[in-house]
Formats: structure tokens, C-alpha cells, sequence
């Protein structure tokens, strides 16, 4: 039920927007969040995602009238928030393609949907928090975004965390506004960008004057300018290369589909290792001291690598002076791991890890110098959470359940400044870099994107990862399987990548140097504290009076 008294007061927008019946509204908001995801990677089509966050405002305006208003918000944000997840996650049905023996071709689509329902919750809690703080004047916009900031966060950190599709990744990563990740990072890029997304819906305020409709806009037509102006003179005023400062790297990926990856046969390791080393080029077509293979990049069927001498001294004899850093799963203890794989043992007393291992070739002689397992991991694909393993459900990967490692540290890579190892879905995360003393002179990101499949994931994840070197200040090379892999400087600009690459396979670049240590990087979350401040003093000032009369 609405006021009817209030209705007077409408401007047509809103009189639209309060006189839709029930799935007329849902099927808008649904629309809503699938247009928002446009804005991001690859189309990255920003004002579209403006456009949707307008909507999205307009339908809370119409809940803002209703006797159950935070009931209604809830249904706005969820159906907005299935619309969009739904759409921006489509890719993950891929994954359950790659096993349908286990799985079987029809499963990916309800796990998508129950996943995208599932975090669609936080929407639907975010415009329930803006509804709680909601007026009919211009503080809504502030209202609005301190709401769905909150819930983006919650959905970024809490239950293992899943911060896909952020608001402010609708930014394309390297260009000037991109560069406020380097003050106040991804999430405070989110606050500002949900800020500015909604200003827009002011222009339909009827009891608001001209001036006072158009003055939200204006004013973030204002900020947007001024940081890009910014962003650009940081861009502008970087440091310039020095040939020879740095080592030049090679990120290299097999080509193969993770299903031909894992395709059983006894010499499987062996045909997955000579087309990496195809691709790794040898002294005449490369000049790379430092190779990068992606997670996982050799499949375990018949043996793991680390324990088997032999492939260690093939290995060692390509690499020769070279350097590698590979993804690949490790197993301890040695002897348990080694009769698991011959059939004469359960593998119940083993333990998995999905590792990142420095390898030296110094002459052909191989050397395993440094390990990093995996400290972030990813529910369901990596591991079962408890109450799901109850229910004897596998995990999507093939080996199983992976234990977590310590979090990231610094690894000494041979003639290369100390590097930090991110695997996969940890370069999702901002702060997993170490600062201060521990910080390293560059990222590497080693990822299996062959899990999305050929649609608009792996893209994603390669923008969300060159945010990261926007936050540090660090260069990143990513070696990616299915993916995109490339070299990114420390502005999140790609240097070298394989869509770059007629042939697609590698790409091989010099390492930029590294920037100085970022306001991000320096003082974590305090400035992205003051913007929450800042917008909750615009929520709680006094309603301004218009021409037209007082708000209300």
C-alpha cells in the first residue's frame, strides 16, 4: 500500500515506478543488474552501469512509499542482485562441463543460479540498510551508498569471501580513474563509484528545483574530472624504464583445455611438459632469464613432480640457466604420496597442497629453491566446507580437497627483485601483499582460468588482478591456463599480454620497476574510513530547503 496524498507530489518517473505491479518491478530490477553488468570487463561500458544504479535508486524510492518499505527493499536489492550475478557469473556452469562423468551436463546451470541467488542476498541486505537510512531530499544518495558499500564489503570478507564484480572494478584498470585504487583501493574506489553511479536519480526529484536536482551531478561531474586529471599526471609522471634494471620475463601457457589437460594416459605428464616447454622458447627465440607456467600446470595422473627425479632432470635440461616459476600440486608425506599414486594406499593419511614452486636451472641441473602453497582457497572448487562434505558431494577439481598454507611471503627469485606468488583466486583479494619490510619488488600470478571456459570470466579476472599492482604500486606478470597472461606495470597498464600475441601462447616482456609505496599501501583502510565518515556527515546534515518547500 502507497499514500495516495503522496502521489501529488510525484514527478512522472517516480508516479511510473510506484504504479508497477509486483513482477513488473522484479522483472525491471532484474534487468537493472543485468545491464550493470555490462559495465564491467570486457565491455567495461560504465555509463550503462550508471544507467542501472539509477534504476535501482528509482525502485527504492518507490519501496522508500510502501508500508513495508524494508521488505520491499529487500525484494528490489535480491532481484536486482540475481540479475546481476546471474549474468556476471554465467561462466562458472563451465566447470562442471569439464568432468560430466561426475558431474554430467545439466548441473552448472542451478549451481550458478543458487550461487547468484545465494550472494544476491547481499544486495537485497544493502538496500535494506539504505531503506533504514532513507529520505525523500538528495541525502539518499548518500543513503544509498553507505548501504550497498557496507554489504559489498561484508560479501568481499566474510564466509571465505567472494569480491567478484565489485562496483569499482566497472573502472578499466590502467586508465586515470583506475588510479584511485592507489589511495583509498578497491573498496573505497567502490564507495565512490556507488556514490556517483546514483547521483543521477536526482534529476527526477519534482519538489527540488532545477538547481538543486541538477547540483548532485554537477558536483560528481566535478569529482570525476579532478580525478582524472589525477590519475592521468600519475600515469604521466611515472618512472621511465631502464634497459637492463630489470629481468626480462616469459609467461607461457600450454593451450590445452582443461579437459585435454586432464585427459587420463600413462605418459600425460609428459606430452602437458613438452608443450609447455614449446612454448617457453629456447636461448635463439627468447631472452627471458624468468619463465612463468601457470596453476597447476602439469596435471597429476601417474606421479607427483616434485617427488619424481626424473622429470625434475628433463625439466632442468630445458630450463638450462633459466629460472621457472610453475603452479602445481604438492603431496606430503613422500612415502604415502608415492603409494597413493601406485594404487597401494587410500591417500586418507596424505595432504594436498596447491603450490607454487621456484625451480633454478643452473647448466641443466635442476633445484627446487622455494615453495608457496596456497593460503586462500576456494570453497567448493578446492575444498568441501564440513557440512558439505557430510553429504558426500567431490570437489570440482580432480585430486582432492586441498589443506591451506601460511599467508603469502616474500620468495627470492635468481637475478630478479624479491617476488610474492598469488594463486588464482587470491588476486581477487586486496591486502594479501606483504608491506612495509616484507615488501616485494614485483607480483607474480599464477591462475588456472580453463575453469571459465571461453566467456567473459577469465577477463574479469585478469582486471581485477592489474588492480592489484594499482593498490601496491608493483608490476605483476600473470601466467595464466585458458586465460589471459601478461605482464602489467605498476598503473595496472598491460605491457605485453597473449591477446597481444598472434600466437597466444606467451607473452614475454621486461619487468617494469616497481613505484613507490602507495597512500593504499601505507595506510591501508584509514582513508577509505574518512570517506564513510564524509558520507554519513552528508546523510545526517540538515535537509536542505528548495524553492519549491521543505523536505520531508
Amino acid at each position: 500500500m502507497t499514500n495516495p496524498a503522496a502521489d501529488l507530489q510525484l514527478s512522472r518517473i517516480h508516479a511510473w515506478f510506484s504504479a508497477l505491479k509486483p513482477w513488473p518491478r522484479r522483472g525491471l530490477a532484474i534487468a537493472a543488474g543485468a545491464l550493470a553488468t555490462l559495465g564491467h570487463a570486457p565491455f567495461q561500458l560504465t555509463l550503462l552501469y550508471v544507467a542501472a544504479l539509477v534504476v535501482l535508486v528509482w525502485l527504492l524510492d518507490a519501496a522508500y512509499r510502501r508500508e513495508r518499505k524494508l521488505f520491499a527493499a529487500f525484494g528490489v536489492g535480491w532481484w536486482f542482485g540475481l540479475g546481476h550475478l546471474s549474468t556476471g557469473l554465467y561462466w562458472i556452469s563451465s566447470a562442471f562441463l569439464v568432468d560430466t562423468e561426475t558431474w554430467g551436463p545439466i548441473w552448472g546451470i542451478p549451481a550458478t543460479l543458487g550461487l547468484a541467488g545465494s550472494l544476491a542476498i547481499f544486495w537485497g541486505v544493502g538496500c535494506v540498510l539504505a531503506m533504514a537510512l532513507w529520505t525523500s531530499d538528495l541525502r539518499r544518495i548518500a543513503a544509498f551508498a553507505l548501504g550497498l558499500f557496507v554489504t559489498e564489503w561484508l560479501r568481499g570478507n566474510i564466509l571465505t569471501g567472494f569480491p567478484w564484480l565489485l562496483p569499482g572494478y566497472v573502472w578499466t584498470p590502467g586508465e586515470p580513474i583506475s588510479q584511485l585504487a592507489s589511495l583509498v583501493g578497491i573498496y573505497g574506489l567502490t564507495l565512490i563509484t556507488l556514490l556517483i553511479a546514483a547521483t543521477p536519480a536526482t534529476i527526477a526529484d519534482r519538489r527540488a528545483d532545477a538547481g538543486m536536482r541538477f547540483a548532485p551531478l554537477i558536483v560528481a561531474g566535478l569529482v570525476l574530472g579532478l580525478s582524472f586529471g589525477w590519475g592521468g599526471q600519475r600515469i604521466a609522471g611515472g618512472p621511465i624504464d631502464q634497459p637492463g634494471a630489470q629481468p626480462i620475463v616469459r609467461v607461457a601457457d600450454s593451450g590445452l583445455s582443461q579437459a585435454d589437460k586432464w585427459r587420463y594416459r600413462p605418459d600425460q605428464e609428459w606430452r602437458v611438459l613438452e608443450r609447455y616447454m614449446g612454448v617457453s622458447g629456447v636461448a635463439e627465440e627468447s631472452n627471458a632469464s624468468i619463465l612463468i607456467w601457470p596453476e597447476g600446470a602439469i596435471p597429476t595422473l601417474n606421479f607427483f613432480q616434485l617427488e619424481n627425479q626424473q622429470f625434475l632432470d628433463v625439466l632442468g635440461a630445458g630450463l638450462g640457466d633459466r629460472a621457472l616459476v610453475t603452479g602445481l600440486t604438492r603431496c606430503e608425506p613422500q612415502p604415502e604420496c608415492n603409494a597413493f599414486m601406485r594404487g597401494e594406499a587410500s591417500g586418507a593419511n596424505i595432504r594436498l597442497y596447491n603450490s607454487a614452486a621456484i625451480i633454478d636451472g643452473v647448466s641443466g641441473v635442476p633445484r627446487v629453491a622455494q615453495v608457496y602453497d596456497k593460503h586462500h582457497l576456494v570453497p567448493f572448487g578446492e575444498y568441501m566446507p564440513g557440512f558439505i562434505r557430510a553429504l558426500n558431494i567431490p570437489s570440482l577439481q580432480q585430486v582432492g580437497d586441498f589443506i591451506p598454507g601460511g599467508p603469502p611471503t616474500r620468495l627470492i627469485i635468481p637475478e630478479a627483485p624479491p617476488a610474492v606468488v598469488l594463486i588464482c583466486y587470491e588476486a581477487i583479494f586486496p591486502g594479501m601483499v606483504p608491506r612495509g619490510a616484507e615488501r616485494p619488488g614485483w607480483i607474480v600470478v599464477i591462475t588456472n582460468d580453463a575453469w571459465f571456459g571461453a566467456g567473459t570470466g577469465p577477463y574479469q579476472h585478469f582486471a581485477m588482478a592489474r588492480y592489484r599492482s594499482i593498490e601496491e604500486g608493483l608490476p605483476m606478470a600473470r601466467a595464466a591456463s585458458g586465460g589471459i597472461s601478461g605482464i602489467v606495470d605498476g598503473y595496472g597498464r598491460v605491457v605485453r599480454s597473449t591477446q597481444s600475441n598472434p600466437e597466444g601462447a606467451a607473452a614475454e616482456a621486461q619487468l617494469p620497476p616497481a613505484l613507490a609505496e602507495t597512500v593504499y599501501a601505507k595506510m591501508g583502510i584509514v582513508l577509505l574510513l574518512c570517506l564513510v565518515f564524509v558520507l554519513g556527515v552528508l546523510r545526517y546534515a540538515p535537509a536542505v530547503q528548495s524553492a519549491r518547500g521543505p523536505k520531508t
